[in-house]
């Protein structure tokens, strides 16, 4: 899970590179979801939901062309926490 906070005048600009970005993972071997959400009441706040088969899907999807222009991008526009690994165990 990545989390972040959008100034709102760079919301627009967010959501479509997000848009591109799960767009594109989601045709990617391994990925089992991947999902944008957004706050309810602050829609400035966004969580990134991924789900990979493997480490070695989610290592290759760091490495795609896509993900590495767009999260380049967001870098500019977007304060986001650090990502958070959880396995599941049942």
């Amino acid at each position: 899970m990545v989390g972040s906070t959008v100034p709102t005048e760079h919301l627009d600009r967010v959501l479509a590179l997000y848009d591109r970005l799960v767009t594109e993972t989601r045709k990617e071997p391994g990925c089992t979801s991947y999902e944008l959400l957004q706050r309810e009441d602050d829609p400035r706040e966004l969580m990134l939901v991924e789900e990979w088969e493997s480490q070695e899907h989610l290592d290759a999807h760091t490495r795609t062309s896509h993900f590495v222009s767009i999260v380049g991008e967001l870098d500019q526009l977007e304060r986001a926490a650090p990502a958070l690994i959880y396995n599941q165990v049942f």
